[in-house]
């Protein structure tokens, strides 16, 4: 899009979906629960996690109400982050599933995730189930920042998002993030994911 006589447009931007799961806030707490009480039994994994909990990523088979329809809003948000993306004009449906699973993350004062991204996944993402109580300094704390993505990194540095609960994040599997040191008391626990997604036409089976 042009701005005025300068021939200015923007190009090659780098989407984020941020968006409150109103039908699946209310659930919070008890999903809080479950993760905290499978943290309880299984030791978990590493991966970018440093300090925390990481379960392993079989998260959308687990067998309560609460988490399979938090991970139904998962695939319905994937879908409409698709579309989003689409030429206009264009008709048929979105099939998206997930690609590499769903864990959940548990961290606690100290720990951070590493730079990081999600190789092979169309879309990744997190939803904020609890943010604990962070203390006010430093900056960003317990932030997730993305990357910019351009190589040399010479326009610009990251873009920080505060974690707010019941809110769910969507950006390309691509894009390097990391999370800053959480400090303060309680949990902040995230449940991550990453997505396939296809376009498949009117009149393609």
């Amino acid at each position: 899009m042009r701005e005025g006589k300068r021939g200015l447009r923007s190009i090659f931007p780098t989407v984020l979906m941020e968006r409150r799961l109103d039908d699946i806030a209310p659930h919070n707490e008890r999903i809080r629960e479950i993760v905290l009480e499978r943290e309880a039994r299984e030791a978990g994994v590493t991966a970018s996690n440093v300090g925390g909990w990481h379960s392993s990523a079989d998260l959308m088979d687990w067998d309560f109400p609460e988490i399979q329809q938090l991970c139904e809003a998962f695939l319905l948000a994937g879908q409409d982050m698709t579309a989003a993306m689409l030429p206009a004009g264009m008709t048929g449906r979105v099939k998206v599933r997930f690609h590499g699973g769903v864990w959940a993350n548990v961290l606690r004062d100290g720990g951070y995730n590493r730079i990081h991204n999600h190789p092979g996944s169309v879309w990744s993402g997190c939803y904020y189930v609890s943010v604990g109580r962070a203390t006010a300094e430093p900056a960003h704390n317990g932030w997730i920042e993305f990357q910019d993505p351009r190589p040399g990194n010479i326009h610009g540095g990251k873009e920080p998002v505060e974690p707010r609960e019941g809110t769910i994040l969507i950006f390309p599997g691509w894009l390097n993030h990391f999370v800053n040191p959480f400090r303060g008391e309680g949990e902040r626990i995230s449940i991550a994911f990453n997505l396939d997604a296809e376009f498949v036409p009117d009149g393609v089976a």
